[in-house]
């Protein structure tokens, strides 16, 4: 089937794409009931929004989740799409140094797809959840194996995080989403929409510990084939001698910050199916 979708794209008009999810959206918000119930929960209590206003903000939440998984099969099949925004210096400005450094994304708008369209001379490790499909993986690494990309597999025995921090310390780029528990379940409780919630201590700790630059990038989806690319350095002003937990748990906290802010300019772009708060 997503072999199918692949070949489709090839020709299909995008707004055609698109308009074909209008229909089957609210089959996904009858049946999929604790996804739902926490997106209505974070649209009406986080957000603040009313009752109508949420259950139409949960349908343009899976609207645009539907437009974002389009767009990555679309970019599989050779489709393109514009990059806009002005923080990409940040980025290029780390990948020129020496050291290596922490890039994280989170399940905001579509990461994934700057990751295809980046050229560093940096080793870049990618941490991938292995639970994906054949497809996407094989499509994933076609993609990859035209850049200087490794696909880093989560793993149950933790092996990922070893790899990853070779990665790191032979001076190349550590990318991983920086708002989900994998495997570990260390965690720094953050403020995030008024309420503590865990994000994972791995992507923070590996920074401290090896006292290296941490980025924060969020993609945007702002047309049909445009994104916007934002890009945040964490913790630059914190004290180098700070000792790294005290280091990590601060960055953790920035990140957070960071999500939050870029969460409330774009909130159907969360795509944040259960209770994060717990």
């Amino acid at each position: 089937m997503q072999r199918t979708l692949v070949k489709l794209f090839r020709f299909l008009p995008l707004p055609f794409a698109y308009g074909c999810m209008v229909p089957v959206i609210p089959f996904y918000m009858l049946f999929d009931r604790r996804g739902y119930q926490a997106s209505y929960r974070f649209f009406r209590h986080r957000i603040g929004r009313g009752p109508i206003h949420s259950f139409l903000s949960v349908y343009a939440n899976e609207f645009r989740m539907g437009q974002i998984v389009v767009d990555r099969f679309a970019f599989y099949a050779g489709r393109s799409f514009k990059m806009e925004g002005n923080e990409m210096p940040v980025f290029n400005r780390l990948a020129e140094a020496e050291p290596g450094f922490v890039q994280l994304g989170s399940h905001t708008g579509n990461f994934e797809l700057v990751g295809y369209q980046l050229r560093s001379i940096k080793k870049m490790g990618v941490l991938v959840f292995s639970g994906e499909t054949e497809t996407v993986m094989q499509q994933r690494a076609a993609v990859f194996s035209r850049s200087n990309i490794e696909m880093v597999p989560v793993s149950d025995d933790l092996s990922h995080l070893f790899r990853l921090n070779e990665i790191l310390r032979d001076g190349g780029i550590v990318s991983m989403p920086g708002d989900r528990l994998f495997g570990s379940q260390k965690r720094f409780n953050c403020p995030f929409f008024g309420d503590p919630a865990p994000f994972p201590a791995g992507p923070f700790m590996l920074a401290a510990q090896r006292s290296a630059p941490i980025v924060a990038v969020f993609v945007m989806k702002e047309g049909a084939r445009r994104y916007h690319v934002y890009v945040r350095q964490l913790g630059a002003e914190l004290d180098p001698d700070l000792p790294s937990r005290k280091r990590a748990e601060a960055m953790a906290q920035a990140f957070a910050a960071c999500l939050e802010s870029v969460v409330r300019q774009y909130p159907t772009q969360w795509f944040n199916f259960y209770d994060f708060w717990k």
